[in-house]
């Protein structure tokens, strides 16, 4: 680890809070979207896996500790954990990872290929934890079908949306990085 990474992993993570917390100040009628992922695929995009992950890893650590950063009440604290949505933050992190594992950074369709498969990843883990807490700790009839119903089609249209909006904009930081670089 060196300052530069370290400094970088910071300010992603620090835009990651401002990004969780934006869409509470947002019209009702924008609520549940949320510009968090656009973030997440830039943070693995630019950063890569290690980095991009860790900066994931730091803003959701923050929040539990109780800093308001997340988009929904109680906004932070260790009790969010029990919130069916929690599982995208977790999913987040994983889907920095695969992010910035993928993207080869050195083209657009390589951009979007690592946002789509950061997107699986997102999805894979945040539904099954949705169903987790939803059957296991709420107590609540639950099934695939409903937990898809809920918690994947009404947003993945605009995940697709903002990953592809992701892709562009870290594709072409990286682009203007390497050129201003030689």
């Amino acid at each position: 680890m060196n300052a530069q990474h370290l400094a970088k992993t910071a300010a992603m993570a620090a835009l990651l809070c401002l990004a969780g917390m934006i869409m509470r100040w947002a019209s009702p009628a924008l609520v549940p979207f949320s510009v968090l992922p656009v973030f997440v695929f830039l943070t693995g995009l630019i950063l890569g896996p290690k980095y991009g992950s860790l900066a994931v890893i730091v803003y959701v650590f923050l929040g539990l500790l109780g800093l308001p950063v997340f988009a929904s009440a109680p906004f932070g604290g260790i009790g969010y954990v029990l919130k069916p949505s929690f599982g995208y933050l977790l999913g987040d992190i994983a889907a920095a990872y695969t992010v910035g594992k993928l993207y080869n950074r050195q083209s657009l369709l390589s951009a979007l290929l690592a946002v789509l498969g950061g997107i699986i990843v997102l999805y894979l883990i945040g539904l099954t934890y949705f169903y987790l807490v939803m059957h296991f700790i709420l107590h609540q009839s639950t099934t695939m079908a409903l937990v898809i119903s809920m918690g994947f089609l009404p947003f993945i249209a605009g995940d697709l949306i903002k990953g592809g909006i992701a892709a562009w904009v870290g594709n072409q930081l990286i682009k203007r990085q390497r050129s201003s670089s030689l």
